[in-house]
């Protein structure tokens, strides 16, 4: 493993080697069924129009996924704004792509990941959402899996962190197989149901994130939303959420690794 300094985290002190952090790792929140056990949260796009954030906020959402791309040309008009004014207001954001089976691969990569730029400390992963059934039936199903993990990995080998599958039961199993391969992600499932509890597609046993309803309402935006629930506490969302870049641990990591401050100091480490 090769390594690598803590320059970047002492900025004009004297550089100490220390081992390269991996990725967050990633894990299904175990689901309990009672509402208070969960996170409210909501999804958006530039159908929501002007959004006032600070008053979602305090209607209690935590999170929100904000819709950034589709296909290889499309940029949602309202991204920008969208996602500077949700982490202003203190909402945790996720950025989601919506894919489009009969465009270019590489191009729905490369759109998605120039418009995010890059991810904040903080962040939840970004979203790959998958829909649209019937744009995939020229596809075999090896096909169709293959595009799918192609923009997740794609993703995760340029903002770092495994993306999360936006997917709904039905279509995991009649159109993808109920492939092993989705296991590795997070799932965030839609299921518009007023059940205690969303149905959970194999591979996966638990769900992350669930979208209950497709005609939400929420103070700070007119008309309807599209309302979702995280299956844990805000701690467990913390757990899920973008720490940095490797090797780079945010301000609110540091203190973990305090002690590379002291043992550099109690050697005397030089330039």
């Amino acid at each position: 493993m090769q390594m690598t300094t803590c320059r970047s985290l002492y900025e004009g002190q004297p550089p100490f080697a220390f081992m390269p952090l991996p990725y967050p790792i990633l894990s299904a929140v175990p689901f309990a069924d009672t509402a208070s056990a969960t996170l409210l949260g909501l999804d958006v796009s530039e159908y929501q129009g002007d959004i006032d954030f600070a008053k979602v906020k305090a209607a209690g959402a935590s999170f929100v996924f904000i819709k950034a791309t589709e296909g290889t040309t499309i940029v949602d008009p309202k991204f920008a704004t969208n996602w500077k004014a949700a982490q202003a207001a203190g909402i945790v954001r996720s950025a989601y792509h919506f894919f489009r089976p009969m465009e270019n691969l590489q191009s729905q990569i490369d759109s998605f990941v120039a418009t995010v730029s890059s991810l904040a400390p903080g962040d939840l992963p970004p979203v790959l959402d998958v829909e649209v059934p019937e744009d995939w039936t020229q596809f075999t199903v090896a096909e169709r899996v293959a595009m799918v993990t192609g923009w997740l990995q794609g993703v995760e080998s340029k903002l770092g962190i495994k993306p999360i599958i936006y997917i709904d039961s039905s279509m995991v199993e009649d159109t993808f197989g109920s492939p092993d391969a989705f296991k590795d992600y997070l799932l965030w499932v839609a299921d518009w149901t007023d059940a205690a509890s969303p149905d959970v597609p194999k591979p996966w046993t638990d769900w992350t994130f669930w979208q209950y309803s497709d005609v939400g309402t929420i103070d700070g935006i007119d008309g309807d939303v599209d309302l979702d629930r995280f299956a844990g506490s805000l701690s467990d969302l913390q757990k899920i959420q973008y720490s940095g870049p490797l090797n780079q641990p945010s301000a609110i990591e540091a203190p973990k690794y305090c002690w590379v401050k002291r043992l550099r100091d109690m050697i005397g480490c030089k330039h």
